[in-house]
């Protein structure tokens, strides 16, 4: 059978669905600003919005167009921000610094859609919580331990048993799980298309097709130069909001992340009873294992799911046949449902799986690695981000500046990804056979 290219981001269920983009044009001129941004994406617009709302003369670039990235591809999912449990955090950051980025994570939700509440923001956003699944007990006794490590923090996380996560998820498939009432869903690409939007109005300068040839310092302690090929932009202050499409604009920081790639299919829209059977309440999923399962609803009543694909930017359809699979075992009422759109992209993989902020000068700074949570966590990175440009005390800057660890063998990352995606598969193989 001839295998068709597949492009990761016009292909989308997203692209198909989106509000209208901003006008916005390549620079061709010189210009200046306080801050420049690199990234029209979640993280970067945030930043822009609340620099320009407090006096701040905001520039952004983007190499391609607004949301072409991780930000306009996602799962749309709006969860808690992090992978690491509590008290993993404070294990890694130490009690003092945790306990803000805790209190940031437990408010990660809430502050999503009261931004989309206060913006007008027009990307179908339902918040109407998220099922976290469990295949084994052993994974079930994950998930409860993580219930009373976020009742700590104040943050009240539902238990579900056996029969409770399959009426919620209308899969007999866990043997139980959680319940996060704040989390919920939104239409990634309107999300961040309406952030330039209220960027712009705000004053904001947005540019697209505008890829950063240089970043160079003007002299010292005289802010940057950044180069474009036919345009260029002084600021005193950088910010660079690239996450998986990380290159080498900044020296080394490439080696910080590696660039996995997740791919998504959505269902032809559902009946009105296969909706009222399978996550009835419209609530966002993961199946919680190595190799996480997601998906939700989107607008129109069809089921999006993504996993894991392969380590490259071109997709083509085989790549989607072991998602398709891995979905129908979940919900084996799709065996015969029509699989309209096929996408894929980009996340930022670390070697701790936290994200970071990282300042190698006092004037750039670097927020990025979300291992998957980016809605969320980079909606909170662009307000930590620009709450450090303007040096307020606030709860916004709750993330603490860290230098990440390099992967050492980055230039064989490839090899490496593909080698542990099959291990951890295997591994997953293993733990549902003995269950």
């Amino acid at each position: 059978m001839k295998q068709y290219p597949i492009d990761g981001f016009k292909n989308s269920l997203w692209f198909a669905t989106a509000v209208d983009a901003p006008n916005t044009e390549a620079l061709n001129e010189a210009i200046s600003a306080d801050v420049l941004i690199i990234g029209a994406g979640i993280t970067g617009l945030n930043a822009a919005i609340e620099l320009a709302r407090n006096g701040t003369n905001v520039v952004v670039l983007d190499a391609g167009v607004v949301g072409g990235g991780a930000s306009g591809r996602n799962g749309g999912q709006v969860n808690l921000g992090l992978n690491l449990s509590p008290d993993e955090l404070v294990e890694h950051y130490g009690e003092r610094a945790a306990r803000p980025l805790i209190n940031a994570l437990c408010r990660t939700p809430d502050t999503v859609f009261k931004r989309i509440e206060q913006y007008g923001i027009q990307c179908d956003a339902e918040q109407n919580g998220w099922i976290q699944g469990a295949v084994t007990e052993n994974r079930l006794n994950d998930h409860l331990k993580l219930v009373q490590e976020f009742a700590k923090h104040g943050l009240a996380i539902e238990e579900l048993d056996r029969s409770e996560i399959a009426r919620r998820s209308g899969s007999s498939r866990y043997v139980g799980g959680l319940f996060v009432k704040q989390a919920g869903s939104i239409q990634p690409l309107s999300y961040t298309r309406e952030l330039a939007r209220v960027a712009i109005q705000n004053g904001v300068k947005v540019f697209t097709h505008s890829a950063v040839q240089t970043l160079k310092r003007q002299s010292a302690n005289a802010g940057w130069v950044v180069n474009t090929g036919v345009g260029e932009v002084r600021a005193e202050y950088v910010l660079v909001c690239t996450n998986g499409y990380t290159d080498k604009t900044v020296s080394g920081l490439e080696k910080k992340v590696v660039p996995a790639r997740s791919i998504q299919v959505a269902t032809e829209p559902l009946s009105e009873s296969l909706q009222a059977k399978l996550l009835p309440g419209r609530s966002t999923i993961v199946d919680k294992r190595r190799m996480i399962l997601y998906g939700r609803y989107d607008r129109d009543g069809r089921l999006t799911m993504g996993d894991h694909g392969p380590m490259r930017d071109n997709f083509c359809e085989d790549d989607f046949a072991d998602l398709k699979k891995r979905t129908i075992e979940v919900f084996p009422e799709l065996a015969e449902i029509r699989w309209d759109y096929h996408w894929g992209g980009r996340l930022a993989i670390t070697k701790d799986r936290l994200p970071f902020l990282f300042q190698p000068t006092p004037d750039l700074m670097v927020g990025m690695g979300y291992n998957g949570r980016g809605v969320g966590m980079g909606t909170m990175m662009g307000l930590a981000m620009a709450s450090k440009v303007l040096q307020r005390d606030s709860d916004q800057a709750f993330m603490p500046i860290t230098t990440p660890s390099e992967y050492v063998f980055h230039a064989f990352h490839r090899l490496g990804a593909e080698v542990v995606i099959r291990w951890e598969m295997l591994m997953d193989r293993l733990e549902d056979s003995r269950a």
